[in-house]
């Protein structure tokens, strides 16, 4: 019995080493607005988080840049994919920029993804095409022209290299 419970312990601890996909990775997540990248209009607050079986962010106002703020959001990070919710709100736009969104860092040194896409099986709302790219470990998420309210889910399925956690 003890061997057993030994066993189990050393296999929790041992997890976040194995972690599939994006589980137990750091990341830092926050929102921009341009035009011209080199000029952005809204750079928000960077939030750190480990990605886990809990929702990673929930944000809120950060206070006005040029005239924009954040809209409130919930962002959970899940293994294969990033699910996006707002809370209960009135439905509206986010205004179209060359980008408005977000921005996922994932601290690490390698090209983290294979691939992303948009789940449109369980979103309600679509994305632009060219809506999402990445830059090595870089998740970028544009909302331009997207409905949001408290209906409202995107869903983002990412496919993710055998990188090592950084």
């Amino acid at each position: 019995m003890k061997t057993a419970l030994a066993a189990l312990v050393l296999v929790a601890l041992a997890a976040p080493a194995g972690a599939e996909g994006l589980m137990g990775r750091d990341v830092t997540f926050g929102t921009r607005a341009w035009e011209e990248r080199e000029t952005p209009i809204f750079v928000g607050r960077r939030h750190p988080a480990r990605v886990s079986d809990a929702v990673e962010y929930g944000l809120g106002p950060e206070g006005v840049q040029n005239g924009w703020d954040v809209v409130p959001a919930i962002i959970d990070i899940r293994a294969h994919s990033i699910v996006i919710t707002y809370p209960e709100m009135p439905a509206a736009r986010f205004p179209v920029l060359d980008f408005n969104g977000y921005v996922l860092d994932f601290l690490t040194e390698c090209v983290l993804f294979d691939g992303v896409a948009q789940n449109m099986d369980r979103s309600t709302e679509p994305l632009t095409d060219g809506a999402l790219f990445t830059e090595a470990g870089r998740l970028f998420i544009d909302m331009s022209g997207v409905t949001f309210g408290s209906e409202t889910r995107v869903v983002i399925d990412v496919d993710v290299t055998p990188c090592p956690l950084g």
